[in-house]
């Protein structure tokens, strides 16, 4: 594998499928294909589904080929979000093993998406082993510093390198003994775990640009305008926007941010999410030429059924 390309990795379940097509096709606009994407797929008929797909540039991985025994036993007492948690830094692990000649690679969740090139991450591992992207709370958001830590483990980079796969070892390790949905002292997830390598360790870069990891959670009173063909959040060019709390009802109705706390304003719903909201219909289109079927890859099963942020596509979108 050419160590010249972007290389990313993400983990995916039925339900975040389509967003996971999503995502690859914001990867694919922003990179003139000089990328590769790495999936690893939690559930057999996603797994299925994307090899039958074939789309270039990506190498789909069952989750079963990095599976051990610590690993398994994780499994059997984890919810399927817990355990696709627990899997990141193994997953990692795993691409760079197999594949010696990555310089780097970004981690980024299924639910993420790209506006514009991320060339400024992957600069930012040239010279550094590890990349941690700041939360950017906003002030109405504050109190989650201390609940859901500094970093967002969303989007998350290492080094192919001898010093990187030692973090690598001990954020993997920490995981499989503890990655619940819980917050108790010093933990949450996998997440918490980043507070320790982003304080202690000196080869991190951290990026706190207000465009990469951008999210309902810190997008309370900025500015978001479009400058030409890019989208701006105040003066930082939005890179990578996370959808958490975005979910599919049906083909044509999405709750845009399932929390009753700050809303998506006008300026956020057009400029950011119909964008996605037109990437997932294409990737509903590209599946039902596939399966006629797409139940199971629609409405995700944490969905709590109360919409917050209700978006009914028109025949205008």
């Amino acid at each position: 594998m050419n160590s010249s390309i972007n290389n990313f990795c993400t983990i995916t379940t039925n339900g975040y499928l389509l967003k996971c097509l999503a995502l690859y096709e914001s990867i694919d606009k922003h990179t003139d294909g000089n990328y590769h994407l790495w999936i690893c797929s939690v559930d057999k008929a996603a797994y299925e589904l994307l090899l039958k797909l074939d789309l270039p540039h990506i190498t789909v991985v069952h989750v079963e080929k990095i599976e051990n025994k610590a690993l398994i036993e994780a499994k059997n007492n984890r919810y399927k979000n817990e355990y696709c948690w627990t899997i990141k830094a193994s997953f990692i692990k795993y691409v760079l093993k197999h594949n010696e000649a990555i310089d780097s690679i970004l981690y980024v969740d299924s639910d993420t998406f790209l506006f514009s090139e991320p060339e400024v991450l992957f600069d930012s591992l040239k010279h550094n082993d590890i990349l941690l992207t700041n939360h950017n709370f906003t002030h109405g958001f504050y109190h989650l510093y201390e609940l859901k830590g500094k970093y967002n483990a969303g989007i998350v980079g290492f080094k192919n390198n001898k010093r990187a796969f030692r973090l690598l070892n001990w954020w993997e390790k920490n995981c499989i003994k503890w990655c619940y949905n819980q917050v108790i002292p010093n933990r949450f997830a996998d997440q918490k775990y980043l507070e320790t390598l982003g304080d202690k360790y000196l080869r991190t870069a951290k990026n706190a640009s207000l465009g990469v990891n951008t999210a309902m959670w810190n997008m309370q009173d900025r500015i978001v305008m479009k400058k030409g063909d890019k989208t701006y959040i105040n003066n930082d060019p939005l890179i990578i926007y996370h959808f958490s709390s975005f979910f599919i009802i049906n083909e044509k109705e999405f709750d845009l941010w399932n929390c009753d706390y700050t809303k998506p304003d006008v300026h956020i719903t057009e400029l950011i999410y119909i964008p996605y909201i037109k990437s997932i219909m294409n990737a509903i289109e590209i599946v039902k030429k596939i399966e006629t079927d797409i139940t199971e890859f629609l409405t995700d099963k944490y969905y709590t059924g109360l919409y917050y942020n209700h978006f009914i596509v028109s025949e205008t979108l």
